[in-house]
C-alpha cells in the first residue's frame, strides 16, 4: 500500500522536517486543487452557440479566462511557496527546459507576437497549475477525493444543463458554423461536443483512480456517469480512444518488461500518426485507409493536414509562433478561392503538425524527446519489471490519452485544453516519481 504523499512522490517524512508554521492546512489544499481541476477541465460554461459574437471573442481572447487563470496561478504560487519550491526541482530537466526556451523564442519571433505572448502566458500558468496540484496534494487519497469532487461538479452540471437548459447544452442547427451531424448531440456545460467527449474520457480515468484509492462506490459512479455522457456526446474520437487507452495500459500490468512495455505504448502512438499524417503523405497508406474506413478523410481533416504540411515547409526551422498561424488573414482567407473548412479552422486537428507550425521541425523533435520518450524512460525507472500502482497508472493513462489524441486533435501547448493540462500533469507526475519513489508498507 502506498504511503501518504505517494501521489506526488514527495515523502511524508521529508515534509515533516519543515516547521508546522510552513504547512498548508488540508482545507486549503483541497479547495485550491479542487478549483484548479474544475478550471482546467472546463472554465467556459453554457455558451450560446447561436450567438455570432462568440466568433470575435475566440479571436480576441476572453478576459474572464485570463482573470481566472491569473488569480488561480497566483494562489498556486503562494501555496507552493509555503510548501517549498524545492519539490519542483525534479521537473527542471534538459528536454523540458529546451522546450520552454524554444517556445519562448518562437513567441518573440512570431508573425503575431502579442497573440503568441498571450498564449504563452496562459500555457505557462496552465503548466504551473498542472504541476502544482501534485505538490499541494498531501496524499493519494486526498488527491483522489479532490479530483472526485471536481469530477462530480463537471459531470452533474452537464447532466443538469441538458435537463434544464437544453438550448445551451445540446447542439442544434442554429449553432454558428454548425456541422450537419451535430444537432441533437450533447455538449453539456462545454462549448462543443468534442470538448465534452474529451473531458468525459478524463473523468472515466479519474473515476477508475478514485475507485482504486479512495472509494469504489464513488469512483464507479463517476465512471458510469461520464461514460453515459460520452456516448450521448457522439464524440467519435473520444469514444474510439477510450477502450484503446484502457486495454493498452491494462496490458502494461501484464507485460512488465521494459522493451515490451515500450513497444506496447509507442506502437499505437506511431500507428495513429501513420494513419493520420501518413494518409496525406504516403499514397499507399491513403489507399489502405480508404479500403478500411468509410470516411478516409477523417471528417475533412485530411484537407487541413495537407494545408498544414504545406505551410510547415514554408517556415520549417522557426515556425509561425504559438497560436499565430491559424489566426492570420493569410490562413483565414487564403488557401483556396472557395469557402471550405480549411479557411475557418483555428487548429490543425493534429498536435504534431501544430507543434511544427508553432516552432518548426526542431521544436517538434524537442517535443517528442521531452513528452514522448522521456516519460517512457521515467515509467521504466519507476516501475520497471513490476506492476503499476494506482498513481502511476493514473499518470500513464492520462499521458497515453494525450499522445493518441494528438493524431486527431490539437492537445499540446494549449492551456485552454483539458487533455493538454492533464497530459502535462501526467508527464510531471511520472518525472516526480523518479525522484521521490513510492514507499510501501
Amino acid at each position: 500500500m502506498a504511503s501518504a504523499g505517494a501521489a506526488t512522490g514527495i515523502r511524508v517524512q521529508e515534509r515533516q522536517r519543515g516547521t508546522a508554521a510552513r504547512d498548508l492546512p488540508d482545507v486549503l489544499r483541497v479547495l485550491l486543487n479542487g478549483a484548479v481541476f474544475v478550471l482546467l477541465w472546463n472554465h467556459i460554461w453554457l455558451v450560446d452557440l447561436s450567438d455570432r459574437s462568440i466568433l470575435a471573442a475566440s479571436e480576441e481572447g476572453s478576459l474572464l479566462t485570463q482573470a481566472l487563470f491569473l488569480s488561480t496561478g497566483v494562489a498556486m504560487v503562494a501555496a507552493i511557496h509555503r510548501i517549498g519550491f524545492r519539490h519542483l526541482r525534479p521537473l527542471v530537466t534538459g528536454p523540458l527546459v529546451l522546450c520552454a526556451v524554444w517556445l519562448s523564442g518562437t513567441a518573440l519571433l512570431s508573425i503575431e507576437p502579442s497573440l503568441s505572448l498571450r498564449r504563452l502566458a496562459l500555457f505557462a500558468i496552465a503548466a504551473l497549475l498542472s504541476a502544482g496540484v501534485l505538490i499541494v496534494a498531501r496524499s493519494p487519497r486526498q488527491l483522489a477525493l479532490t479530483m472526485a469532487g471536481a469530477a462530480l461538479v463537471i459531470v452533474l452540471s452537464s447532466y443538469l444543463a441538458v435537463a434544464l437548459v437544453p438550448n445551451l447544452a445540446i447542439h442544434s442547427a442554429f449553432d454558428v458554423n454548425s456541422d450537419p451531424s451535430h444537432p441533437g448531440l450533447w455538449r453539456g456545460i462545454f462549448p462543443q461536443k468534442n470538448e465534452a467527449g474529451a473531458a468525459m474520457v478524463i473523468l472515466v480515468i479519474v473515476g477508475l483512480y478514485v475507485a482504486r484509492v479512495a472509494s469504489r462506490v464513488l469512483g464507479w459512479s463517476i465512471v458510469l456517469l461520464a461514460a453515459g455522457f460520452l456516448i450521448a456526446s457522439g464524440s467519435k474520437t473520444a469514444i474510439l480512444l477510450l477502450p484503446v487507452i484502457l486495454v493498452i495500459t491494462g496490458l502494461c500490468q501484464i507485460l512488465t518488461g521494459g522493451i515490451m512495455r515500450t513497444l506496447l505504448l509507442l506502437g499505437p502512438i506511431v500507428g495513429f500518426s501513420l494513419i493520420s499524417i501518413g494518409s496525406v503523405l504516403v499514397p499507399s497508406i491513403q489507399d489502405a485507409v480508404g479500403a478500411l474506413l468509410t470516411n478516409a478523410t477523417f471528417t475533412g481533416r485530411s484537407e487541413i493536414w495537407q494545408f498544414a504540411i504545406d505551410n510547415i515547409l514554408v517556415r520549417p526551422w522557426r515556425g509561425w509562433g504559438l497560436g499565430a498561424f491559424w489566426m492570420t488573414e493569410r490562413t483565414m482567407y487564403g488557401g483556396s478561392e472557395e469557402l471550405t473548412w480549411v479557411n475557418t479552422v483555428d487548429h490543425a486537428h493534429n498536435a504534431y503538425l501544430d507543434t511544427a507550425l508553432i516552432g518548426g521541425l526542431p521544436f517538434l523533435a524537442l517535443t517528442v524527446v521531452a513528452f514522448v520518450l522521456a516519460p517512457v524512460r521515467d515509467l521504466q525507472r519507476v516501475a520497471g519489471g513490476t506492476r503499476l500502482d494506482a498513481e502511476t497508472m493514473l499518470f500513464l493513462r492520462l499521458w497515453f490519452l494525450g499522445l493518441v489524441s494528438a493524431s486527431f486533435e490539437t492537445v499540446l501547448y494549449n492551456g485552454n485544453n483539458a487533455t493538454c493540462c492533464m497530459f502535462m500533469m501526467a508527464v510531471f507526475g511520472l518525472r516526480l516519481r523518479t525522484r521521490y519513489p513510492i514507499a510501501r508498507d
